[in-house]
């Protein structure tokens, strides 16, 4: 309740403040994310990571904020929002419409628990792990993603975990970046000169990315890197229209930051912004660039620097196991400008895919005449394309890719283009020049993969403000017509999400909590649910893994801890990554599990510890009696 109530105070003292409601909702997310980093950092290093402290916490930040908005703050006149009441019906219509779809996904992220394959492997399970141990600090574990990759997002779920005893509001922090994006975009519009018109139409068009509504009630965290990018856009632009001003100094490094302790791809997509902001500051203020800049510095290195530390103290990198990126090879292997041009082509081409297999098909061999024939280059190159995957052209309703808004965004570019008028549109062109960098860096970075269209969420929310005001400076009834089709085409990905279904056999009203955990692998329930009943049945509490590769560790955890008392520990054993060399309490597990074993673990447990059990792909080694 505290958790709640401390942001809703927050954002009623700015909003008096401030009066621009939808400023005062970025900062007071900005300033909300600051303080759980830094909470979440400082009880971790004292072991203090647990309910009472959290609640304790958050309980005094409220109590203060209640002291302050009642008895200090003056009552003002709310100021500074889109005037709806004074729109054109159908524009009011279109945002409803929009309230109602985050409406509807806000359910399925109430209602469905978290189910997506980086979840079960990492994001929730290194949840869980910070949970039992009490701190954040790094652990030996099989799957080094745990550790290396940023955390702020599970930062967060931690907290709701935590204070609400479960996972069952662990996906509205997606579904909170969604709502919190979708009105920065529309700050972001008016800042490039947009009327109502427009910002609505930059909601619009952000509520119906394809990847976005997907994401947005799951516990992936391409949403909140997007949400924080955001707010970092537009205090850039804020800053580039007004002399220095501290409060947008500091908000435009702390939500950086916070971007960065979220995901890595932030590192890339600030960069242009970064850059736009230091030339143009440069021009204008001079020397006197240096304290902005300095401060913004200060405070993004602040807010990673526990990440890094652990990081650096682990692996002698504070972004993570060099060596192993390396070995994954994630990033190009050669850097001309053909194989460039073969990314981007590629990377555009996830979202070009259709409903019609014939026209995909067309698209498919399109792609690949340019590639044998103008680049002269094969089109799955090793040298620039992810290790066992090739690129294909997929029908959009199986793939989750965002084909009608890649389309309205190069459609903004070339009128843009084509209708340039230096003075007026500086502002906005610079904006797509920023945006197109952070694809393009993106691209000559990284090998393409068929999971880039997650990672391009934040560009697309980006594109969104400069494409609506490029769009509804048009005809009325071209951006009105524009906004019916991407609300009605909306409407599969909200009702027909294959991991969160909300109508059909499979509905997320209809199917067991636990047997949706198992939906995007469903061949692993069986076995999962059996070897746990065995667990469980014998009463042992002191729980073992031993996974080769990236396993679904989280279910073990729901499956384990449902219905036991006393809880279990669950620990990591045969670590054979450099994780192994991290300190720990004496564990000696009663039962392991044991998914693609290394042959010492099965030797010495077959010898040493007792029977297997074999639960089809789930090996269980159980002792004859459980340790008390």
């Amino acid at each position: 309740m505290h958790f709640y109530l401390s942001f809703i105070l927050l954002f009623l003292i700015l909003h008096k403040t401030d009066n621009s409601w939808r400023s005062s909702f970025l900062l007071t997310a900005i300033i909300w994310g600051v303080f759980l980093a830094v909470s979440t950092e400082t009880l971790s290093i004292f072991k203090l990571f647990t309910f009472v402290w959290l609640l304790g916490l958050w309980g005094l930040l409220s109590l203060a904020l209640s002291f302050i908005y009642f008895f200090k703050i003056k009552k003002l006149e709310p100021n500074g929002g889109p005037k709806i009441s004074e729109s054109r019906f159908l524009l009011k219509f279109f945002f409803l419409c929009v309230g109602l779809l985050v409406a509807i996904v806000g359910v399925i992220a109430l209602v469905a628990p978290p189910n997506n394959l980086d979840s079960m492997t990492y994001h929730m399970s290194r949840v869980v792990h910070w949970i039992q141990n009490h701190s954040v600090a790094h652990y030996p574990t099989h799957m080094s993603r745990q550790l290396y990759m940023n955390p702020w997002a599970e930062f967060a779920v931690a907290h709701f975990q935590i204070l609400s005893g479960g996972d069952r509001f662990a996906n509205l922090l997606q579904w909170f970046s969604m709502i919190g994006s979708i009105l920065g975009v529309t700050l972001i519009a008016k800042q490039l000169g947009a009327k109502t018109e427009g910002q609505i139409f930059a909601a619009v068009v952000t509520a119906t990315i394809p990847m976005g509504i997907l994401q947005a009630s799951s516990t992936k965290n391409d949403y909140v890197v997007s949400f924080w990018l955001v707010c970092f856009v537009y205090y850039v632009l804020l800053l580039l229209r007004e002399k220095t001003n501290w409060t947008n100094v500091f908000s435009a490094g702390a939500s950086l930051g916070l971007a960065i302790l979220t995901k890595g791809t932030a590192y890339i997509f600030a960069f242009p912004f970064l850059l736009w902001f230091f030339l143009s500051g440069l021009k204008r203020l001079r020397w006197k660039l240096w304290k902005p800049v300095f401060l913004i510095i200060i405070l993004v290195f602040s807010i990673n620097l526990g990440h890094y530390m652990r990081n650096f103290n682990l692996y002698g990198f504070p972004l993570g196991p060099f060596q192993v990126l390396q070995e994954h090879k994630l990033t190009n292997d050669v850097f001309t400008i053909p194989t460039s041009i073969s990314l981007v082509v590629r990377n555009l081409g996830l979202h070009m895919g259709t409903p019609i297999g014939r026209v995909n098909n067309i698209i498919e061999r399109g792609i690949r005449l340019i590639h044998s024939r103008l680049l002269g280059l094969d089109i799955n190159d090793p040298r620039t394309t992810w290790r066992a995957t090739e690129f294909h052209i997929k029908k959009i309703f199986n793939h989750d890719g965002n084909p009608i808004h890649l389309f309205l965004v190069l459609f903004a570019i070339v009128f843009l283009i084509i209708h340039r008028n230096p003075r007026k549109r500086q502002d906005l062109a610079n904006y797509f020049v920023a945006v197109a960098g952070g694809f393009l860096l993106f691209c000559f970075l990284f090998k393409w993969q068929p999971w880039h269209t997650r990672l391009h969420l934040p560009l697309f929310v980006l594109w969104s403000p400069a494409t609506a005001l490029v769009l509804s400076e048009n005809k009325k009834w071209l951006a009105d017509s524009l906004m019916i089709v991407l609300l009605v085409a909306s409407l599969w990905w909200v009702f027909y999400n294959h991991s969160r279904p909300l109508v059909g056999r499979r509905s997320i009203f209809v199917t067991s909590r636990i047997e949706q955990y198992f939906n995007n692998r469903p061949d692993l329930e069986v076995p999962y649910i059996e070897a746990t009943r065995f667990i469980n049945a014998q009463k042992y509490h002191h729980i073992g893994l031993s996974f080769g590769g990236d396993q679904w560790e989280y279910p073990f955890w729901v499956l384990l801890q449902k219905n036991t008392s006393p809880s279990v520990r669950i620990e990591h054993i045969d670590v054979q990554n450099i994780s192994n060399v991290i300190s720990r309490a004496p564990f000696t597990p009663d039962a392991t599990i044991c998914i693609m074993c290394s042959k010492t673990l099965m030797d010495n447990y077959m010898q040493n510890v007792g029977p297997l059990h074999r639960f089809g792909l789930v090996d269980v080694f159980a002792k004859e009696s459980p340790s008390n």
